[in-house]
């Protein structure tokens, strides 16, 4: 089987290294524009059953002959509207390829694709990884298993393993730009069945991590396809969380109440600059990842509601490290296998799907229980109770 990665990058390279790994007759192509991604992937995975190629997802003659002598295509670009819909006109020519796409930043727009793709006979998994991705499957998993799902909040975060050793309890383990991002938008949640905001910045909660301590919970814009996908099921509450040491948030909201998160240009000496964009720069300094500082991951989906006639709660509970002896951290592995194994499912679906399908509503009843085994094996357990 042959696995075509476009781009290189945090997670398209680990996704790359775990097909290797875990398909012995798997060849993988990488494809990106950077020849500087392309050089740490070679890096990581070594060079045998493995083809670099310097493509622009632009070049659409390029991108569609690559996708055309491969039999997965795995999407780890940027998700402007520019780039998806360029990747999606590219599938729809290459025809009769199984997709995955990694994360969900413009998850409204995916579907707009899907009768293209469906009369291409491709059949595209948008928004895997860790949150969005395995938290909307096990979101997916818990309204299949429940007669009625009245429940299910997602609580997720990437955190340092001990606290005091970071800036501000805080440590960069994914695109800090999508981070700051997640920091000053308002966040869509279920409430009463109906469809709200809440408030930036806003702790309401304390959960324990197992064996690390309690973090604080605030809310954060996470659903995505969620949104659509569990409307009209009787779901009352729907909301995805996110965790951080205590004491992180009342700092950031003190420095965006400052207006070093705004968006709006200002004047410095006669250059157009956003607060953000200088903070940003700031942070990757601060926030760097610091070698042999070990990092963590931890997620916690919980459902609440009605199963086999009894009013009951269940969750479902994933915590990774990163590897420091490999340089991977633990939100490069939580994010890049999910995705991985998605594309190693797809490969052999036999399902007749086709279009664009939502990963909860792909991957639930036995290709849940598949990807949960196949989690296990890369020492990322998924425990429920």
């Amino acid at each position: 089987m042959k696995y075509l990665i476009f781009g290189a990058g945090l997670q398209g390279r680990i996704v790359g290294y775990d097909i290797l790994n875990f398909e012995k007759d798997a060849e993988v192509i990488y494809a990106d524009v950077l020849q500087d991604n392309l050089k740490t992937a070679r890096e990581i995975v070594g060079e045998d059953r493995v083809r670099f190629e310097n493509v622009d997802i632009n070049d659409e003659e390029a991108s569609v002959a690559l996708m055309k002598e491969s039999d997965v295509v795995i999407i780890c670009l940027p998700h402007d509207l520019p780039t998806t819909t360029k990747v999606y006109n590219c599938l729809a020519q290459a025809e009769g390829k199984k997709v995955v796409f990694s994360d969900y930043w413009l998850w409204d727009k995916h579907h707009e694709f899907h009768d293209a793709l469906a009369e291409a006979d491709v059949l595209a998994v948008p928004g895997l990884g860790i949150a969005p991705g395995f938290a909307n499957i096990c979101v997916g998993q818990l309204e299949h298993e429940f007669d009625e799902l009245e429940e299910a909040i997602i609580y997720v975060g990437g955190l340092p393993v001990e606290r005091g050793v970071c800036p501000l309890d805080y440590m960069e383990l994914f695109n800090l730009e999508a981070m700051l991002d997640m920091y000053i938008t308002p966040s869509t949640v279920y409430e009463d069945g109906e469809v709200t905001q809440k408030p930036i910045l806003t702790v309401f909660d304390k959960l324990i991590i197992p064996g690390h301590g309690e973090t604080e919970v605030f809310w954060t814009d996470g659903l995505c396809s969620l949104e659509k996908t569990m409307a009209g099921k009787g779901i009352k509450k729907l909301a995805e969380t996110t965790l951080r040491w205590p004491g992180h948030i009342e700092q950031m909201k003190f420095l965006y109440d400052l207006g070093y998160l705004s968006t709006e240009p200002i004047d410095v000496n006669g250059v157009q600059v956003t607060p953000k964009d200088v903070s940003e720069k700031i942070f990757q300094k601060l926030w760097e990842k610091k070698p042999g500082v070990r990092d963590m991951t931890y997620l916690k989906v919980v459902g609440k509601g009605k199963k086999d006639g009894v009013f009951c709660e269940k969750y479902y509970e994933l915590k990774g490290y990163s590897d420091e002896e490999k340089g991977i951290t633990s939100m490069e592995s939580t994010t890049a296998y999910p995705i991985s194994i998605a594309a190693l499912i797809l490969a052999k679906d036999d399902t007749g799907l086709r279009g664009v399908i939502s990963p909860e509503l792909y991957f639930i009843g036995d290709k849940f229980d598949e990807m949960v085994e196949a989690l296990g094996k890369r020492e990322l357990n998924v425990y429920s109770g």
